[in-house]
């Protein structure tokens, strides 16, 4: 009766424990898909304040159409990070309320900013990573970092994946 007992405590842990996994993953994809809308809110507007910029600055005296562009264009990525940073700052809040994760694994938010394949303006890639449990930290980086590497390796792009403290 006793070996019965124990086994009836072991899979419910299995079940409790996958439950609870199952609960934290959801958890985490509400997370990740506000995080997303918020930073494709900034992405869009970022990339209407650049020709926006264009048009403001055209009928400018040439010699002062480079001062005009170079302060549009730091205004318009002033107005970016000031819009991205709080949607990071929710995922983050977000994602520490879903619960710890599985001891031997590292979770990334990871950001692709890459020059567009067609015409001008950037393609933009921001989204939650989580490593494999039992890797180390660094290979499970790297396997974040290629999940979000552009697939046409003539593209121009930066890439980060930070991990997610714990």
């Amino acid at each position: 009766m006793r070996g019965f007992a124990g086994i009836a405590l072991f899979v419910a842990t299995l079940v409790v424990g996958n439950a609870w996994a199952d609960a934290r993953s959801a958890c985490i994809a509400a997370c990740d898909a506000t995080a997303q809308a918020c930073m494709r809110t900034a992405h869009d507007t970022y990339q209407a304040c650049i020709p926006a910029a264009r048009r403001e600055c055209a009928p400018k005296a040439p010699a002062q159409l480079q001062a005009c562009l170079s302060t549009a264009a730091k205004a318009c990525s002033a107005n970016h990070s000031g819009q991205t940073e709080p949607c990071r700052t929710t995922f983050r809040t977000c994602h520490a309320a879903c619960g710890p994760g599985p001891a031997t694994q590292v979770e990334f938010w990871c950001q692709l900013n890459a020059d567009a394949t067609s015409g001008g303006g950037k393609t933009h890639k921001d989204g939650f990573c989580a490593g494999t449990p039992g890797q180390a930290p660094l290979d499970q980086h790297a396997q974040c970092m290629k999940l979000f590497t552009p697939s046409n390796p003539a593209v121009g792009y930066s890439l980060d994946c930070d991990p997610l403290s714990r």
